[in-house]
């Protein structure tokens, strides 16, 4: 596991333990366990859709003695519900979960979050909206 997914994965921690996000089941993109389908309550699919890292001198001209690994990523939480319950408590999940980043950033490294509208996925048979958010971060040492 590379140091953005254990910075995510700090992230979900975080979101699990709020009392608001309990009915919500969190489960990786891509993992072992087969998808739910038909979805049976409220679903987050968690992924991380871009990443990046870079090696740069912190301060530029200022501070060349302090290099550091600086490491960006695109969060993706799709968040289903079931079609036959119209959605229900969709948009207030969705809601707290972007408040709940707030929280569960305990190191402020999450830059940007947002929302999709709602939208129907028909092989899941599930309406979902998109919660996504970036992270930065660096890993300095002293050269």
């Amino acid at each position: 596991m590379n140091r953005i997914e254990k910075q995510v994965d700090r992230i979900i921690a975080g979101l699990k333990i709020i009392d608001e996000l309990k009915p919500l089941k969190f489960v990786r993109e891509y993992s072992t366990h087969d998808a739910e389908a038909p979805v049976k309550g409220l679903l987050a699919v968690v992924s991380v859709t871009d990443m990046s890292t870079s090696k740069s001198y912190i301060g530029g001209y200022l501070s060349p003695s302090i290099k550091g690994d600086q490491y960006a990523a695109r969060v993706e939480i799709r968040v289903y519900a079931p079609a036959d319950e119209n959605g229900s408590g969709l948009s207030e999940i969705v809601s707290e979960l972007l408040a709940g980043l707030k929280k569960a950033d305990a190191e402020k490294i999450i830059t940007k979050s947002g929302a999709t509208s709602i939208e129907f996925d028909p092989d899941m048979n599930a309406i979902y909206r998109i919660v996504e958010f970036e992270v930065e971060f660096c890993l300095c040492e002293e050269v």
